[in-house]
């Protein structure tokens, strides 16, 4: 046997396999693969004479060339088209660059609109934006985004959720894309949620709390009642002052307890002389503010509604009224039947000529803890508004600045469907 001897061959390359042939073999019979080890083109074979001998190979390998195809290449530009998410690139100066067409549909106005345009005129100052989501603890969360209240081109308003990132063109000068997308729905889902959340906690508390609480004012009103029938007459008129700073205390914890509780009742009581109860209950409160109280309607049937409830509504409803009269005035309390097609229908108005709200403090009014007053707690109105709605009813608001305010409740006479929890209506005129 001869010594071994390296020997080039040709090369046939097939499904990415380097094949070697022997060059002087005419048959053209592949006689081995690339080697292992040698290098591309050689394998390590015994001498050869002219014909085929037994190769001896240490191993088989792929062939070491790239064999992927290449990708085809796509344009930045047609990502940023097909984004089902608003993009904007703005300069350092806050004008807008670039703008993707989904930014210009959420924006209600056309993509060659935006560009050139300062985005404090679209969106918000450029300083603002970033400011808003500067001090995200993790700026890959989502508290990272910002969120931005918009007024479009045809004056209505929207909510944006956006993000921004730096980046440096290609002249090395800073640059930021804005990613921002509209959340009117999401941000509305999410408030009616904290709203039923909230609710649901009141309404786990609430009837606790007023059952430890009623029955010391039960109690205490029951004791200053026997105390008037023989107390002497020096006495009368502290005690019935006392009196009556304890049924107000229970006119407002019954409205409070109105938000577990529908406002209809399984017996009948004379509304009309509750309302004027409720009505005499606050004159001192009203004097004291300089504010004439008057409550006026015909006499009423008696109607299947629950005393304590529309007691309470009321009683938050014109302390509401004389509240918004700091500087005197006058609140005025009616109720009267409705007759509708199908049941007649209880209305309650309390007027006041105070100082009115604003057509923004109208739209929040009702929310759960939202208040203008120092002392106010936020409560009183939005369980006003809850009770009529499970009661299948509503409150109305009519308000103005400085001309007053007009608060009108009405429920079905009788009880009617079970309660939908749709979005009460405010009006301003």
């Amino acid at each position: 046997m001869s010594t071994p001897a390296a020997v080039s061959f040709e090369h046939v390359e097939i499904f990415g396999v380097l094949l070697a042939r022997h060059p002087n073999g005419g048959d053209g019979n592949i006689v081995a693969t690339q080697s292992k080890d040698g290098p591309p083109g050689e394998v390590t074979a015994p001498q050869i004479a002219g014909r085929h001998v037994p190769l001896t190979v240490s191993g088989l390998r792929p062939a070491q060339r790239d064999t992927k195809a290449t990708p085809p290449s796509v344009e930045p530009s047609s990502i940023l088209q097909a984004l089902g998410a608003g993009v904007m690139v703005v300069g350092g100066d806050g004008v807008i660059v670039s703008a993707n067409p989904h930014a210009a549909r959420i924006l209600h106005c056309d993509t060659n609109k935006l560009e050139g345009a300062s985005i404090a005129s679209v969106i918000a100052p450029l300083s603002e934006l970033l400011s808003a989501t500067a001090h995200a603890p993790d700026s890959t969360s989502l508290t990272s985004r910002g969120e931005a209240r918009v007024r479009l081109n045809d004056e209505s308003e929207i909510t944006l959720g956006f993000s921004i990132a730096e980046m440096a063109s290609p002249a090395n000068v800073p640059q930021h894309v804005v990613l921002f997308q509209e959340i009117s729905s999401i941000r509305e889902l999410r408030k009616q949620r904290d709203r039923l959340l909230q609710m649901a906690v009141i309404g786990e508390v609430v009837p606790t709390l007023l059952h430890e609480m009623r029955n010391p004012l039960a109690a205490v009103t029951a004791m200053l009642e026997v105390l008037l029938e023989d107390a002497p007459n020096e006495m009368q008129p502290d005690l019935h002052a006392i009196l009556s700073e304890v049924r107000r205390m229970t006119l407002g914890l019954q409205g409070i307890g109105g938000l577990v509780r529908s406002i209809h009742s399984s017996t009948h009581c004379a509304v009309d002389l509750a309302i004027r109860e409720t009505c005499r209950l606050l004159e001192p409160t009203a004097e004291r503010r300089g504010v004439r109280l008057e409550a006026h309607g015909p006499d009423l049937p008696l109607l299947p509604i629950d005393r304590g409830a529309i007691c309470g509504v009321v009683f938050n409803l014109v302390k509401n009224a004389i509240d918004a009269c700091p500087n005197g005035g006058l609140v005025t309390v009616s109720a009267w039947l409705e007759p509708r097609e199908a049941y007649d229908e209880l209305i309650v108005t309390v007027v006041d000529d105070g100082i009115g709200m604003s057509p923004q403090v109208i739209t929040r009014c009702r929310e759960l803890f939202f208040t203008t007053k120092d002392t106010g707690s936020g409560i009183g109105l939005a369980l006003c508004s809850e009770i009529t709605q499970r009661s299948g009813g509503g409150l109305e608001i009519q308000s103005e600045l400085g001309q007053g305010t007009c608060v009108t409740l009405h429920v079905p006479a009788e009880p009617q469907a079970p309660y939908s929890s749709a979005p009460p209506q405010a009006i301003t005129r």
